[in-house]
């Protein structure tokens, strides 16, 4: 198991909130998004074992993905985590508009500006979707948090940029796929 594997799977046993410590871990935690990017000191016994020989943006990562999911898991009764690599904050928006069965201006606008975000800038356009997407409770959205790291860990690489923000692309701007479905389902009835 690697470092990030580990990582994400603190957050979570944290996110279970059964006991006065892990409640506290995400208090803390998401009390640490108000002073990104600066590192909040109250974070630090939490996130440092993780960060050790990390610095600058890598250690930065750590922190906010730590404080983007305190945030998005505050005040829900369970906690809800999906293992698909290939959800990211595309696929996060797209099914929110597949619930208000139509792609809102306003939605639209709000994923553009987390699309085009320069790297300065991601904490702030990462916590507003949060915060949107969190608000968006009937569309039970299920984070990969592992795949939310590694986003946001390669967003200040010029090189890797492009990619990561054309796959969030194609998952906000796919096409509906039930009539795919259909036709797969009938194929495989028909050998």
């Amino acid at each position: 198991m690697n470092t990030v594997t580990e990582f994400i799977d603190q957050l979570k046993l944290w996110g279970k909130r059964e006991t006065g410590d892990q409640r506290a871990a995400m208090a803390e935690l998401r009390r640490g998004l108000q002073e990104f990017p600066q590192l909040a000191p109250y974070m630090h016994r939490y996130i440092a074992p993780f960060t050790t020989y990390k610095k600058g943006w890598d250690k930065q990562s750590y922190y906010l993905t730590a404080a983007l999911f305190a945030r998005y898991h505050s005040g829900s009764a369970e906690p809800v985590y999906s293992d698909k690599s290939y959800v990211n904050m595309g696929t996060y928006f797209h099914a929110v508009v597949q619930q208000e069965q139509e792609v809102s201006e306003a939605t639209e606008r709000r994923f553009n500006a987390l699309l085009t975000a320069h790297p300065q800038d991601l904490h702030y356009h990462l916590r507003q979707a949060i915060a949107f997407l969190h608000s968006k409770s009937e569309a039970n959205i299920a984070i990969n948090w592992e795949t939310m790291f590694w986003d946001i860990l390669q967003w200040d690489d010029d090189d890797k940029r492009p990619g990561i923000q054309e796959r969030w692309a194609e998952n906000f701007w796919r096409r509906p796929s039930s009539n795919n479905q259909t036709t797969d389902k009938q194929a495989e009835s028909n050998k």
